[in-house]
């Protein structure tokens, strides 16, 4: 395989660990979804525990049985609620769902009283990003409407940040005063407000629960300054091909990339097929022993081509790696040179790259 993927496990477990002092007293979670944010599900979550993580969210319930069979012992959140199809799934492999409306509320009370007693659950609240979640008006009716409620031991009430991300999280702001009023409908249950963005914003912003999820892949989730967590992802791949440009030609298809006489173009072994966003044609940015070097010509399913004129011929042979994300090249630099986030960048990535993960617990654990 011609492009290898480095997952740094002693940094995802140093991220985690530095979010949750920097969020103490609050309980901090891990947010897992798509496959552990493009990662490996197995290799991060089994890191994550050994960290000290006990309380996981996945979006999916399959994602969900996928993590019980990894991690027996944890709580698992299920982010986009419960429905008929899935209410065995949640029962048999201990999944929580994260209710998002009078509907689900009742279908998860109903299954409860089947069972003779109660189950646990979560209530996510819309305070203004209009996506998953009760409704003001809903979650009044719902209380109001009979005693479904006492069938479910309600673990914490949530809600999510549109915009806090944003300089001066304005936004998050009208959010939270939209939740703290919502939430006193349910007062003695506790509360998990903000996501990496919200979180890490410190008070009131967190709440007694706060779902990580970017930010121990080593992304940061604002938009004008960073924060101190560590890389834990590298790209690279290999040159396959090296080529000395003697007479004008086009590089590429849609020959959008005049080569020139001097000019030498190395072909490296990874395309949009492996997660390298197609927009970074005559945009993207690769780093070869210290040097950055322009993606010249259009992106390909398997291919990109680099303008390496000038480096030494030992930098720029066949078979000699290209760093695409690492060191030099971070993920937010990538995502904006490539016009998106950070986090489609990460759970894009192929699966036919070779992947190789640093530290973490040993695999008899």
């Amino acid at each position: 395989m011609s492009t290898i993927i480095t997952i740094d496990l002693d940094a995802l477990t140093a991220n985690y660990r530095y979010c949750r002092e920097q969020l103490r007293p609050s309980d901090c979670a891990a947010v897992v979804k798509a496959d552990g944010y493009g990662l490996g599900i197995r290799h991060v979550a089994r890191a994550l525990e050994h960290a000290g993580c006990r309380k996981f969210f996945t979006a999916t319930h399959r994602e969900g049985i996928v993590l019980r069979s990894l991690l027996p012992d944890v709580e698992i959140y299920v982010l986009e609620g419960v429905s008929d199809h899935s209410i065995e799934a949640f029962c048999d492999h201990g999944l929580v769902p994260v209710l998002i409306s009078a509907r689900q509320a009742r279908l998860w009370a109903a299954t409860a009283r089947g069972m003779g007693g109660s189950l646990p659950a979560v209530f996510n609240i819309d305070s203004g990003m209009t996506r998953l979640g009760f409704g003001a008006e809903e979650l009044r009716a719902f209380l109001a409407g009979g005693d479904e409620i006492e069938a479910l031991d309600i673990r914490y009430v949530m809600t999510h940040f549109a915009c806090a991300d944003e300089p001066g999280a304005e936004k998050a702001r009208q959010q939270l005063e939209r939740f703290d009023a919502l939430r006193k409908l349910l007062p003695d249950a506790p509360t998990s407000i903000g996501n990496s963005a919200g979180a890490l914003l410190g008070e009131p912003f967190s709440g007694d629960l706060a779902r990580i999820g970017i930010a121990l892949f080593g992304g940061t989730p604002y938009q004008e300054h960073s924060i101190p967590v560590r890389p834990v992802l590298r790209v690279q791949s290999r040159i396959l091909q090296l080529r000395d440009i003697t007479e004008e030609t086009t590089v590429g298809y849609g020959a959008t990339h005049l080569a020139k006489p001097g000019d030498r173009i190395a072909t490296v072994g990874i395309g949009y097929a492996d997660g390298y966003p197609w927009s970074l044609g005559n945009r993207g940015i690769a780093a070869i022993g210290g040097h950055r070097v322009a993606v010249v010509g259009r992106v390909s399913m398997d291919l990109i081509t680099l303008d390496v004129t000038g480096l030494p011929d030992e930098r720029v042979q066949p078979g000699k790696l290209v760093d695409l994300i690492g060191p030099e090249i971070s993920l937010e630099e990538v995502a904006e040179l490539a016009g998106t986030i950070s986090y489609e960048i990460l759970t894009g990535l192929g699966q036919r790259a070779s992947r190789t993960f640093l530290g973490g617990p040993p695999e008899d654990l």
